[in-house]
């Protein structure tokens, strides 16, 4: 009896052990499903067309347009997309087999399709097409080019007479002005492009990257075209012509250097006198690897090189113990040329730049230093002459941080846009390692000229500005340089009427816009609200009218007397342009800037 008393007692403490083990146990999956491994961080892949643009005839069966990914990606991409009409016209030349302006890549996926119907008809008609961007913003993913895709579709009927259709017009008409511009892109050809009736002038457009080069051309088709070409910059000023490529090549050529983002023009014209009916040519963009600069034994860049550095932001990097040569000539539209360099220096070292004035020159420069961010140095420092009879000017500064020092050069007396050629000036700037404190210039002259400035302190005399608004910007002179704005391109669009004088009544409307969406055109939503513009008559520099913008960022002029051109200025943009004629269209593009990556 003592021995099953003892037994029970063990099977209890048994059957107790085991109730606790299986309420512990209840609790370690939860346990160790709170300890998967976080999946490894992806790059996003790119997406874009594979394959280059599409040309198919009318009566073509149903095809794919694939687009893709540069590698799978674990999670759903998304990618919007538009179709855009050209010379076809979606519903009655093709249509798009998509339920949703977006394609869908499911998770390892690399392509998607997007599914194209051409509807053919009876109809003799010329060649047409039609594109299909993609647009962000993606999802999981970075649009690449190429994000835009021509489909090209060829006509396949007879004509009435049962012949072939003699080519007069073409599908990129009209595109006879600047503002009518048939846009296109680098990389795609246009052909049958025709310069009919005799006189017919053809534009184009495309978007230029700023720091890329490009190769603008046309191939003749048949005889009796003989093109001549000009190429304009995004502010319609002319950049490049060409006439024959070569001696016995009736095709042109030119290449370009684009300085800013925005749309680039190209003019064609026909110099054969024969009957241009029937005749065709192709018309070309392609971006090129930037020429690799000739060596040269005198490292003297010129104004060309610098220009346009009339700001702190555009300030020009130039090297120490070198010898470089400029001028005074404006450019963008300005009335003065102002010159801003800078050179780096480290802490312990004299600085000193000095400029020449070489035989012939007319030039007297005025010199300005100023610090790493643009403002003035304590006491300020410059220099009008260096001595007496010697119109160039000398200044050094014994570095006390690491950074740059930027080197204003002004005229003390503007000269005539048709003097400043002759207003030439050497500039040249050394470092020596200080041994002693030297003492600064204490002057700071910009005077209008007379008797030479005594090496005293003098006060601040700014030279005497039009009173018209000019891309210079000196208001860093006096007050410290705020955060940089952002970058405005000009795109203004001249109309077809030719540039004359005479008086009478014009219209002028300004539209200024921030392309958020960056699509070079603008929006609704996009107007830049409450912005003064100014009329000025331009021979005089009378203002004549004076508004704002409204919600759309439109003012428009009405029934503007004036005796012959008028300057349209945007003061809070530095803007001026000289408009003609009874109507002008001027669009100003500020493009977006990305934000800090965080707020200090």
């Amino acid at each position: 009896m003592f021995l099953n008393k003892r037994f029970f007692t063990l099977l209890s403490g048994l059957l107790l052990i085991g109730a606790l083990f299986a309420w512990l146990i209840q609790f370690i999956p939860a346990t160790l499903e709170t300890v998967k491994a976080a999946p490894l961080q992806q790059t996003l892949p790119t997406v874009s067309f594979d394959g280059e643009n599409k040309v198919v005839a009318e009566n073509s069966p149903d095809f794919p347009v694939t687009i893709q990914l540069s590698a799978a990606y674990t999670d759903t991409v998304v990618v919007p997309f538009r179709v855009l009409n050209g010379s076809a016209t979606k519903g009655t030349d093709f249509n798009i087999e998509q339920t949703s302006n977006s394609l869908t890549f499911a998770p390892a996926a690399v392509t998607t399709v997007i599914t194209v119907t051409i509807n053919d008809d009876s109809e003799d008609e010329p060649n047409e097409n039609f594109y299909i961007q993609l647009e962000p913003p993606a999802v999981n993913a970075t649009i690449v080019d190429p994000s835009l895709y021509e489909i090209t579709i060829t006509d396949n009927d007879e004509s009435s007479s049962g012949t072939a259709t003699p080519i007069f017009t073409d599908i990129y008409e009209p595109n006879n002005t600047l503002a009518e511009s048939y846009t296109t892109a680098a990389g795609t050809q246009l052909c049958d492009a025709t310069l009919w009736p005799t006189g017919d002038l053809d534009y184009f457009r495309f978007v230029g990257k700023a720091g890329s080069y490009y190769d603008v051309f046309t191939s003749i088709e048949d005889v009796g075209i003989d093109t001549a070409l000009k190429v304009y910059n995004t502010q319609g000023n002319l950049i490049a012509s060409n006439d024959d490529f070569e001696v016995g090549d009736r095709r042109s050529q030119v290449t370009i250097a684009a300085d800013v983002d925005g749309f680039y023009y190209a003019r064609i014209e026909n110099k054969d006198p024969s009957d241009p009916a029937n005749k065709t040519y192709c018309f070309e963009v392609r971006e090129i690897t930037p020429p690799t600069p000739e060596p040269s034994a005198t490292p003297i860049p010129g104004d060309g090189d610098c220009e346009f550095n009339s700001t702190i932001e555009t300030a020009c990097t130039i090297g120490l113990d070198q010898s470089y040569s400029f001028d005074f000539v404006p450019v963008y539209g300005s009335l003065q040329d102002t010159d801003v360099f800078r050179i780096w220096m480290k802490p312990g070292i004299e600085y000193t730049c000095e400029t020449s004035i070489p035989t012939g020159s007319f030039a007297d420069t005025n010199m300005i230093f100023l610090d790493h961010n643009g403002n003035d140095f304590d006491p300020n420092l410059g220099n009008d002459d260096k001595e007496f009879g010697d119109l160039g000017s000398k200044l050094s500064y014994l570095s006390t941080y690491t950074g740059w020092l930027h080197v204003m050069i002004g005229p003390v007396n503007v000269p005539p846009y048709e003097e400043a050629p002759q207003h030439e000036y050497d500039l040249e700037c050394t470092a020596t390692i200080a041994t002693a404190t030297p003492t600064s210039t204490p002057t700071r002259v910009f005077t209008g000229g007379g008797a030479p400035a005594a090496p005293t302190a003098t006060p601040i005399v700014f030279p005497t500005f039009p009173p018209t608004p000019t891309p210079i910007d000196l208001s860093a002179l006096n007050t410290p340089v705020p955060p940089t704005p952002p970058a405005v391109q000009f795109q203004p669009l001249p109309t077809a009427t030719p540039f004359s004088g005479g008086g009478g009544a014009s219209t002028v409307n300004v539209t200024i816009y921030y392309d958020a969406n960056e699509n070079f055109m603008p929006e609704l939503t996009e107007g830049v609200v409450d912005t003064a513009v100014a009329l000025y008559e331009n021979a005089s520099g009378q203002l004549i009218a004076f508004g704002y913008t409204n919600e759309a960022g439109l003012i428009r002029f009405e029934a503007i007397a004036t005796t012959g051109a008028v300057r349209v200025a945007v003061p809070f943009l530095n803007y001026t342009q000289i408009v003609t004629g009874e109507t002008a269209n001027i669009l100003v593009r500020v493009a977006p800037q990305p934000l800090p990556i965080g707020i200090p």
